[in-house]
């Protein structure tokens, strides 16, 4: 036979009892299960707070590295080192230039003119001498009336002597300033090619190194920013991050007050109406009610919960690997700075170079410039010499002059017999006049020789001051590289830590894979409910009456959290319309300090 179907009397207490039956150790699952993730979220916890305080470690050194890129230490030494760069050029502006090594070959030429001078003394006293002797043969001729002229010949005689002695001094000083004149006039080349050395090309592809200095410096203090920026964004993402933690406590309350409701429920089904908490039910009618709206309830709160903890952990993932991405970008960051620092120490070694080369360059040229001095001494001493020796020839010619005028008045005196003496008179004294002209002649060309060599090589002595300069710029170079390879080693420590930072938190993303067992015995939980729910509507008659248990007004009075509240208000008809978002973009915290 056919079993007989329960009647409704009989399939009421049944269903509460299979309620009963399907709540007890219903929470197991899902409380093991949450309990089950403490560890993982005290293991989370610790590493949000390590990441805390590492990213802050970074953001100090990220922040010393901004200071230290773009602080006056840097920006002094840059500007002291374009100064003296500047200095530099100045200094070889001063040096020979083209216009002066003319005017020494003008005065090397100067000498084959005295030697041209020096010929034309040469004839002057071969014929003084012959005078002379002229002279000497029409005394001996006039006997007694001539005895005084004899004295005239030997006069004569003796200063173009004298007139001959100092005409090879002169031509042997012209020959002499002919010869100083050539070593200075090749110092005076080797001295242009020293200056070539540190000629303004070269000073011009210093400014270029500096120039590029000058952006590598902006670069650097830019890409300082953007890593001290990032530094300090991870450091607030991540606090953000351990704060977020908080919807662990949450959700554990929100379960464990779930699976308190659940107890609740079965002990309202084992009891029946009229007993304990189901001593208000008229019937098993109204229990029945009571458990499937207490069911319906709970399954809202875990669905809540469940899609809260989802949410939240995915949030927590995604600024996790938010956070990864800013520290990998801090750490390129912090590479090409290091990158940026070395390209700036190579410029700064180009710059040293060139500095090492134009110094010695300028060392060189004070070095030719001390021989062209001493050269130049030799030609002023020559020049001096000669002078002095023109001015005993114009002594002599004076002499000549006065004895040649006694001579003519003599001969005058004497008659007809003194014409032929008085006739060699004159032409004596003619000879001291031409002789006047050759010196005036040869002391404008001294003094024109006197003049040039002075204007080619009256250089004031740079040694002292270029030795200060190349000083100055090694000190320079040598204080920014040194600041520059602080700045590469600092931002070699932040990409360092920075590397090893996104590691770890690529590691710690992954190991968020926990969630999904809570989260699928979370779903097993309500989908129990929901059939626990299906069943009581089924053994429920069709338009049984609808009332609502005391039990679910205590819950609402225990509950602490605004967000279980909301659930539970829509679930009794207090709230919104059923089905509308309990959360929206609200964390669930509202005003629930003491949860934290």
């Amino acid at each position: 036979m056919a079993a007989t179907p329960p009647s409704d009397c009989d399939r009421l207490p049944q269903a509460a009892s299979l309620c009963a039956g399907g709540l007890d150790g219903f929470s197991l699952g899902f409380l093991k299960s949450f309990h089950g993730t403490e560890q993982d979220f005290l293991r989370l916890g610790a590493q949000l707070e390590g990441f805390s305080s590492r990213s802050s470690q970074i953001s100090a050194l990220a922040s010393g590295l901004t200071e230290l890129t773009s602080g006056e230490a840097v920006l002094g030494a840059t500007a002291r080192l374009a100064a003296n760069l500047e200095r530099l050029g100045s200094i070889c502006d001063t040096a020979a230039t083209d216009r002066q090594l003319a005017e020494l070959a003008s005065v090397g030429s100067m000498g084959v003119k005295l030697g041209e001078i020096m010929s034309d003394f040469a004839r002057l006293v071969k014929h003084l001498s012959m005078l002379g002797v002229s002279t000497r043969i029409e005394s001996a001729r006039l006997g007694d009336q001539g005895a005084g002229f004899a004295t005239l010949a030997d006069d004569v005689e003796k200063l173009a002597g004298k007139i001959g002695e100092s005409s090879e001094k002169i031509l042997f000083s012209a020959r002499e300033l002919s010869g100083q004149c050539r070593s200075a006039s090749i110092s005076l080349k080797q001295m242009d090619d020293a200056r070539r050395g540190c000629s303004m090309s070269a000073l011009s592809m210093l400014e270029a190194d500096l120039s590029a200095l000058d952006g590598l410096t902006r670069a650097s203090r830019e890409a300082a920013d953007s890593v001290s920026g990032l530094s300090r964004s991870v450091v607030s993402n991540i606090s953000e991050a351990v704060l977020s933690m908080q919807f662990h406590d949450i959700i554990r309350q929100q379960l464990e007050h779930v699976a308190e409701a659940a107890e609740e429920a079965r002990d309202i089904a084992r009891s029946g109406p009229g007993v304990g908490l189901a001593a208000e039910a008229a019937d098993w009618e109204e229990v029945c009610d009571w458990l499937r709206s207490i069911a319906d309830l709970q399954r809202s709160q875990l669905g809540n919960a469940r899609t809260r903890f989802a949410r939240a952990m995915q949030t927590l993932e995604d600024s996790m690997t938010s956070i990864g991405s800013q520290v990998r970008a801090m750490a390129s960051g912090a590479a090409s700075l290091a990158a940026k620092e070395a390209g700036q120490e190579g410029v700064l070694t180009q710059i040293e170079t060139g500095v090492g080369q134009i110094a010695g360059s300028l060392r060189e040229y004070a070095r030719l410039e001390s021989g062209m001095s001493t050269v130049m001494a030799q030609v002023a001493d020559s020049i001096a010499v000669m002078s002095s020796i023109v001015g005993e020839i114009e002594e002599v010619g004076s002499e000549i002059e006065l004895i040649a005028i006694n001579a003519s008045i003599k001969a005058a005196h004497t008659g007809d017999e003194g014409k032929a003496l008085g006739v060699l008179a004159s032409a004596i004294q003619k000879l001291s006049v031409d002789a006047r002209g050759q010196t005036a002649r040869i002391l404008e060309l001294l003094g024109s020789v006197d003049a040039a060599t002075f204007s080619a090589v009256a250089q004031r002595d740079q040694g002292a001051q270029l030795e200060a300069v190349v000083t100055d710029l090694d000190a320079e170079v040598a204080s920014i590289k040194a600041l520059d390879h602080e700045a590469a080693s600092r931002a070699a420590m932040v990409q360092q830590s920075a590397e090893e930072l996104s590691s770890d938190i690529a590691a710690a993303v992954e190991s968020l894979d926990f969630r999904w067992g809570l989260i699928d015995s979370v779903t097993a939980a309500e989908t129990r409910l929901q059939e626990l729910v299906d069943e009581l509507g089924v053994a429920l008659p069709p338009g049984h009456r609808a009332s609502r248990a005391p039990t679910l007004m205590q819950m609402l009075q225990r509950y602490t959290m605004d967000e279980e509240r909301l659930v539970h208000e829509q679930a009794l008809g207090l709230g919104g319309p059923a089905g509308a978002p309990v959360s929206g973009g609200d964390d669930g915290l509202g005003d629930n300090v003491e949860l934290f």
